[in-house]
């Protein structure tokens, strides 16, 4: 049994809730399955920007729990400050278990 692969549109949320209390602005490149994101800061300056996420990160969670955790570390090596943030894990139902964040 193989981990549930990860939609484009729940890798975008997730891309856009990673981030908080920054924005988040993702864009889908559908010619080649993969999507875009830049991290802005609370004036609306860009802080970070990822052009291209391709399927083959994005559709694995551990895939795309690292390239959202090596983009919150350039952000806050920037002087940017990131809520707490973790990759929501799957149960073994294949729902997602998100973890409240306080």
């Amino acid at each position: 049994m193989s981990n549930p692969s990860i939609s484009l549109d729940d890798a975008m949320k997730l891309a856009s809730e990673a981030f908080l209390p920054l924005g988040c602005v993702t864009s889908a490149n559908p010619e080649d399955d993969s999507f875009g994101f830049t991290v802005m800061s609370g004036s609306g300056e860009p802080v970070l920007q990822v052009t291209n996420v391709p399927s083959s990160q994005y559709a694995d969670p551990i895939s795309m729990g690292n390239v959202l955790q090596q983009a919150r570390l350039d952000v806050e090596q920037k002087g940017c400050r990131l809520e707490p943030w973790t990759m929501p894990m799957e149960d073994s139902t294949g729902i997602p278990v998100t973890t409240p964040n306080y």
